[in-house]
Formats: structure tokens, C-alpha cells, sequence
């Protein structure tokens, strides 16, 4: 034990320094959409409108986007610990036609079935033109948004998250600037949002490429991989699948207030909002950590991918203990300051209440399942997930009576202590007997 306990010491130091540079670009990330709400909200109710009834529909793009980059990542990073940092790009071409063939294909969809798909999401007639133009509009320009997205992913796999953090900051301010100007000059309003950053994606992919470059990156072969497809199985899918869970799951539980009314749903929805927020948090952790693992030299993987378990949860527990005590102690103040309406704001209040002492727990279940997801293990974390959501799905519907916000925000705290105990040690047995 004592000869283990420099190197957990050494690994909490680089886990804990690649987590800070990751945190660096998901907050950057958050501004970019607070700041895309706040401007569609100027613009009016009907470009607000367009923006929350794409919200659904945008989980097929997060989906696509996130499960490339985690198996990017994680592709990298095995290269990198093998001594192949030059070929690390070597799958990249094959994500990249992977990922632009299915946003593509989202469009088409989208055109060819609009009309039952925008009424089975209850736009209204008068939308349905608006909200269909912004969608595949969105997913186009997201295709070109891959270049930049991918590149980032092989920086962090290297473990240069330093250069991929500010690139991400950088990619936000030049997004809202070409918004505003195209706005500006061509009056254009919220399709401005998806073309006003084509400029910053095209800018921050040529300084990715140069970055690369001058890591002594080699430029990958422009063919078909088949090493690569089973990455994308083994690693995108089952992160894609995870997003696309949140989605449904999401959506059952509104399902389960739908008769409560729309002041609970309102609350509830507030809550669940800011406690996504702070997820950033234990993402950037999971990710830290297991790039610090990966990037580990060593035969007995067994022992460090443990390590690396313990060290994800060490990190996690401070800041999610802090926020969860200011969460429950401030949640009036934090609600009021969230919303003005005074009843919505008390009934997030009271999930605050209930989350808020568990938050801990739900900050370190989520590292761990995102440290499992970017160490090769992302079918086991989507299996856990599809578990523990099942469970927590079935027992909203069992709920008797009329459910309103207080009773699902007591579940998630009892499904917060359960599900860390229960992640925690199917974790730990898996880990340690591969």
C-alpha cells in the first residue's frame, strides 16, 4: 500500500490538472448556449419557440457529436500510450464520414417526414416551416462542425487539453461574434445562429490542424478503417445511445407530471436544469482522469484502471459537496434568481431540498460512468445506465396517486443513494476482475 500511494498521489495531480483544462471548455461550451437562448429570446417568442422545439430533436445531433469525440478520444489516447501519438489521426477520416453521413441522413428524414414528425412534437401549424428550416439547417452546418470537434478530441487523447480547452473558448467568442454581425447585416434571425458560426468553425478547424501539426501529428490516410468502425461500436456507440436515453427518460418524466400542471412541470424542469448545469463538473473529472490513466505507461492495466476509479471519486466528492450544501441551504434565493415566477420557483425550491444533500452522490456516480466511458469500457456504462434508468422510470409510473414534482424529486434522491451504492461496487468488481 505504500509503495501504491505515490502514484495514486501523481495521478490525482495530472487527473486533476487535465480536468481543470477540460472544465475550461465545457463552461465555454454552456456560455455559447445561455448565450444563443438569450439571444433567440430578443429576437422574440416565435424565434424562442423554434429554439425549445428543437430541443428534443437535438439529442440525435449531441448524440452523434459526443459519441465521435468520446471514441476520438479515447482512440488517441491508446495510440499516444503505445508510442503511436504520429498516427492518431488514423481513424479520424473514417468518424468523420460515419458522422456526416448520419446528420445528413437527419436531414433528409426531417424533410421527407416533416409534416408527422413536427406533429407528434406539437408545433403548430404556423411553425412547422420555421422550425423545419432551423433543424436541418442545424444539422448540415453541424457536419462541417465535426472537423473541429474531432480535432479537439485527439488533442485531449494526446493529453494536450490545455491548447484544446482555449480552442474551445476561442470557437465561442468568434460563434457569438459572426451571429451578431450576420444578424446585423442581413437581418437574418435564427438561422444566424447555425451560419453565424460556420466562420468560427472553419477558423478553429485550420488552428486544430495547426496545432496538430506542430505536435508532429502525421496526416491520416483519406480511406476506410476497419479498426476504426469497430471504435465507433465499441466506444461512440454506446456513448450516443446514453444521450438518446437522457432523451427518453427526460421525456417520461414529464409524462408522469403531465397531469400535475404546468407549474410543477415549470419547477421541476427549473430544477432538473441547474442540476444539469453542474454536471460539467463531474464530466470534466471522468474525462480528466481517464486520460491520465490512459496515458499511463504500465502492463498491470487492471490495477490502474482501479486506481483511476478512485481517483475520479476523490475528485468529484469536494466540489459537489459544496454545491449540494448551497443548494439546499440558498435554494430560495438560487430559484427566485432563476425565474420570476414565484410559484415555479418554489416548487424547484423543494427539489432542491431533496437533491441537494445527494448531490454528492450524483456528482460521483456521474464521473465515474464518464471515467468508465473514455477507458474503453463505455458498454458497461451504457448498460448500467439503461439499468438504473429502467428502475427509476418503472418506479415514477408506480408512483400512486397524482405525481407532482416533490414526489419525483424524492425518488431522484432515494435513486441518487442507490445508485452510487450500487455503481460504486458493480464498478469495483468489474474493474478489478478484468
Amino acid at each position: 500500500m505504500e509503495k501504491r500511494e505515490p502514484a495514486l498521489v501523481a495521478l490525482d495531480a495530472s487527473a486533476g490538472r487535465f480536468a481543470v483544462s477540460i472544465l475550461l471548455g465545457l463552461v465555454a461550451g454552456l456560455v455559447l448556449q445561455a448565450w444563443t437562448v438569450a439571444f433567440l429570446g430578443r429576437l422574440g417568442p416565435e424565434a424562442l419557440y423554434v429554439r425549445s422545439v428543437y430541443t428534443p430533436i437535438g439529442y440525435l445531433v449531441l448524440a452523434v457529436t459526443e459519441g465521435l469525440v468520446v471514441a476520438t478520444q479515447v482512440s488517441a489516447g491508446i495510440a499516444a500510450r503505445n508510442g503511436r501519438s504520429r498516427e492518431a489521426l488514423k481513424s479520424v477520416p473514417t468518424f468523420f464520414a460515419v458522422g456526416a453521413a448520419l446528420l445528413a441522413l437527419q436531414a433528409l428524414v426531417m424533410l421527407v417526414a416533416s409534416g408527422p414528425i413536427l406533429a407528434a412534437l406539437g408545433v403548430a401549424p404556423g411553425a412547422r416551416h420555421s422550425v423545419l428550416v432551423f433543424v436541418v439547417t442545424l444539422a448540415l452546418t453541424s457536419t462541417a462542425g465535426l472537423v473541429p470537434y474531432l480535432g479537439g478530441g485527439v488533442l485531449r487523447g494526446l493529453g494536450h487539453t490545455g491548447p484544446a480547452a482555449w480552442l474551445g473558448v476561442l470557437f465561442t467568442a468568434l460563434s457569438i461574434v459572426g451571429t451578431l454581425v450576420l444578424h446585423a447585416v442581413t437581418g437574418l434571425g435564427v438561422l444566424a445562429v447555425p451560419i453565424g458560426g460556420l466562420p468560427a468553425t472553419l477558423i478553429i478547424g485550420v488552428a486544430v490542424a495547426v496545432v496538430l501539426r506542430r505536435k508532429q501529428v502525421a496526416k491520416p490516410p483519406l480511406t476506410g478503417d476497419q479498426v476504426a468502425v469497430r471504435e465507433l461500436l465499441g466506444l461512440g456507440a454506446p456513448v450516443a445511445g446514453t444521450f438518446l436515453l437522457l432523451s427518453t427518460v427526460t421525456f417520461g418524466y414529464l409524462r408522469v407530471l403531465r397531469e400535475a400542471g404546468s407549474t410543477e412541470v415549470a419547477g421541476f424542469s427549473l430544477g432538473q436544469m441547474a442540476v444539469g448545469l453542474l454536471m460539467v463538473i463531474a464530466m470534466a473529472v471522468g474525462s480528466g482522469t481517464a486520460i491520465a490513466v490512459t496515458l499511463r505507461p504500465g502492463e498491470n492495466r487492471r490495477e490502474l484502471n482501479y486506481a483511476g476509479l478512485v481517483t475520479a471519486l476523490r475528485l468529484s466528492i469536494p466540489p459537489y459537496l459544496l454545491l449540494g450544501a448551497v443548494a439546499f441551504l440558498f435554494r430560495g434565493p438560487i430559484t427566485r434568481a432563476l425565474t420570476t415566477d414565484r410559484a415555479a420557483a418554489s416548487v424547484a425550491a423543494g427539489y432542491f431540498a431533496w437533491v441537494g444533500p445527494t448531490l454528492v452522490l450524483f456528482g460521483g456516480t456521474l464521473a465515474l460512468l464518464g471515467y468508465l466511458e473514455q477507458i474503453g469500457r463505455a458498454g458497461t456504462a451504457f448498460l448500467l445506465n439503461v439499468a438504473y434508468f429502467a428502475l427509476m422510470l418503472t418506479a415514477a409510473f408506480l408512483i400512486p396517486g397524482p405525481v407532482d414534482a416533490g414526489d419525483l424529486a424524492r425518488l431522484m434522491a432515494a435513486g441518487n443513494v442507490l445508485g452510487f451504492v450500487t455503481l460504486w461496487f458493480s464498478v469495483r468488481f468489474l474493474v478489478l476482475r478484468r
